[in-house]
């Protein structure tokens, strides 16, 4: 039974059986919006203003806190790791509040810049969504910090159940209020479920390591030595990424109305096991690659055992989805007819690159281990520059009508297996 619980208690296991329950409550409620919301072009907005928010908190925050924060913790005397932790958490704070209320002042014309296609009577309904969104994404941006804690620490418990709070209160939200107050209802059980979020990561954090968050430094400490071109550094690595999926909702906007509802739920279907194998193994991963810094026959050990596991679920799930994916865009969310036609492309390109897609995360963590942030940037800007010139392309000169959505997902396509060739190449080239 103590084998059998402690396997359970796992990082890995524990962070992979909470990205499938947050995968499954992420598939419930695009099923709701569909079904409570069904004008197509109501639901391109729903997912249009998830985009907003998202990309200022996917480039600031999710993909760099952790990157930031482990490498420079790592090894550090106890007195200095409670003041460096206090005085990270309050720089994204700050950081975060002044990229939130700009962001809900110049919302009008940072719709313009996502979304302009979209006709003024749907840019205002964005604005109004996105507001909400932005204060969730406030309370996310926190709880990240806690999160990238609780990670270096390998405590992963809590990090397993806050995204089903998150996830979960905004499915009830949305099935027990979604017909009666609209969009707001989807703002607002955002909001509540980000709180949950928050509190559940700052909560284990404080009672069980007694983080002392009122100290702040009195002198600059070593951990804090190059810390603005650092951080710089890993936001342009994010940069391009999040670049890369606005501009696909930019071009989206701009084609038949539902193509922004087709490529979101086409490329969060065809990318499922990014945030159920690929996210949960690099987290896990990347505190041992930072652990063994520069030991690279040590970390490539690591990496291997790790590239196996995500081959191993990656490649038969491809394959099966590849073969049935108009029968799985059916059974999930119910499509039929032009929706179906458009959204299969996109799932059907997306999975077919989910085995090169799933590597990536982990494999660019070997060089941020090693404080490398110069190469994944290069490879970065390298695979999606041609994707996104490749997409804009196909989607704006070459494909039309409801075949114009087939450049956006050949761009992915591209992007992925040409990243993951170049961080392979590198990765077995580095001694």
């Amino acid at each position: 039974m103590k084998k059998i619980l402690s396997f359970l208690l796992r990082g890995g296991v524990l962070l992979a059986g909470s990205a499938v329950i947050s995968k499954l409550l992420s598939l419930a409620r695009d099923r709701l919006l569909l079904d409570i919301f069904v004008d197509p072009s109501t639901v391109d907005l729903i997912y249009a203003s998830f985009r907003i928010p998202d990309f200022f908190f996917w480039l600031l925050v999710a993909s760099t806190v952790a990157m930031t924060f482990i490498p420079r913790i790592q090894g550090i005397q106890k007195e200095e790791q409670h003041q460096f932790f206090s005085s990270f958490f309050w720089i994204i704070t700050g950081l975060m509040t002044v990229v939130v209320i700009v962001g809900e002042i110049f919302l009008p014309q940072l719709v313009g810049l996502f979304g302009g296609g979209f006709e003024f009577e749907i840019q205002a309904q964005i604005v109004f969504l996105s507001r909400f969104l932005f204060g969730s994404v406030w309370f996310l941006s926190l709880s990240s910090v806690f999160s990238a804690y609780l990670q270096w620490r390998q405590t992963f418990w809590a990090l397993a159940l806050a995204p089903l709070l998150y996830m979960g209160s905004m499915v009830v939200g949305i099935w027990l209020f979604g017909e009666s107050y609209g969009l707001a209802a989807i703002g607002v059980s955002a909001i509540i479920g980000a709180g949950l979020h928050l509190g559940l990561l700052s909560m284990t954090s404080f009672f069980g390591y007694e983080l002392r968050l009122v100290r702040v430094w009195k002198k600059p400490l070593k951990s804090f030595q190059r810390f603005g071109s650092d951080f710089g550094q890993r936001v342009l690595n994010g940069s391009i990424f999040q670049i890369n999926q606005s501009v696909d909702l930019l071009i989206a906007s701009f084609l038949v109305i539902g193509s922004v509802t087709s490529f979101s739920i086409g490329t969060a279907l065809g990318h499922a096991l990014l945030s159920v194998v690929a996210f949960p193994a690099a987290q896990t991963a990347f505190p041992r690659l930072a652990e063994k810094q520069n030991q690279i026959g040590i970390q490539k050990k690591i990496l291997w055992r790790s590239t196996k596991m995500i081959w191993l679920l990656t490649i038969p799930f491809s394959i099966i989805c590849a073969f049935g994916s108009e029968w799985i865009l059916q059974l999930i969310f119910g499509l039929d007819g032009d929706r179906l036609y458009m959204t299969n492309l996109v799932f059907f390109w997306t999975v077919v690159s989910l085995p090169a897609a799933c590597v990536i995360p982990l494999w660019s963590r070997f060089f941020l281990a090693n404080n490398d942030v110069s190469t994944p940037l290069k490879c970065n800007f390298l695979s999606l520059g041609v994707a996104m010139g490749m997409a804009a392309y196909l989607s704006l000169q070459v494909f039309s009508g409801m075949g114009a959505i087939l450049g956006l997902a050949i761009g992915n396509f591209v992007a992925n297996y040409l990243n993951a060739l170049c961080f392979g190449v590198l990765i077995l080239r580095k001694k």
